[in-house]
């Protein structure tokens, strides 16, 4: 009766180690600075393959030059994100140019997508009591990841190897990873990217839907 005990109760613990580890790990793709004339299409044409949804972190002068791809962009179910309207760095402006990137970025991209943003993405991640207030007056909220992961795509001394790494480690649960459209090596390693990414067992969102499924 004793054995019989234990191995019932060795398996119990067996599958309960193994619904742990297959529980999946919820990561947030963002792809910054587009919409790009040349790397936004393919990048939508990879995802749809792969079928994952991605947020883009979209340049309202970007917005302006390139509705279509924009359209496009939401047409296949991803998020846009105001990344404001020509990508200055906050902290070198003023209240009233704070104020027009965010205002001017979320009105030319909701303008060219044909529906309104609902998060701002800082450019250069930079957050100070002036972006907050320019970003409450716009009626839009900043995504705070749990954790951020940078491929580094956006310094030229990280080549394709290192971007790859870089986007893979380190990942748990609520992660956003941080990619740039323009960069070609993000697209030329996207695809193995995800590869490593669904073997962790990451299921890919976007900010809302991650915001809905893990609340704050």
């Amino acid at each position: 009766m004793k054995l019989r005990l234990t191995i019932a109760a060795a398996l119990l613990l067996l599958g309960s180690l193994t619904a742990a580890d297959t529980k999946p790990i919820r990561v947030a793709m963002i792809f910054d600075d587009g919409p790009h004339a040349e790397q936004t299409a393919k990048l939508l044409a990879l995802f749809a393959e792969e079928k994952v949804h991605v947020t883009f972190g979209t340049v309202g002068k970007n917005a302006e030059k390139h509705p279509g791809l924009l359209q496009q962009v939401v047409a296949a179910g991803h998020e846009i994100a105001n990344h404001s309207y020509s990508h200055l760095h906050p902290q070198k402006l003023d209240a009233s140019a704070v104020d027009a990137e965010v205002l001017d970025g979320q009105q030319k991209i909701t303008a060219a997508a044909g529906v309104a943003p609902v998060w701002y993405w800082p450019p250069f991640i930079a957050i100070d009591d002036q972006v907050r207030a320019s970003v409450a007056k716009a009626g839009l909220k900043i995504y705070s990841p749990r954790k951020l992961v940078a491929s580094g795509d956006y310094m030229n001394d990280v080549d394709a190897a290192e971007l790859l790494r870089r986007a893979t480690t380190g990942i748990v649960d609520g992660t956003v990873i941080l990619f740039h459209e323009w960069r070609a090596e993000t697209f030329a390693q996207m695809k193995a990217i995800i590869a490593e990414l669904k073997r962790q067992g990451c299921v890919f969102v976007t900010y809302s839907e991650m915001e809905a499924q893990l609340g704050r």
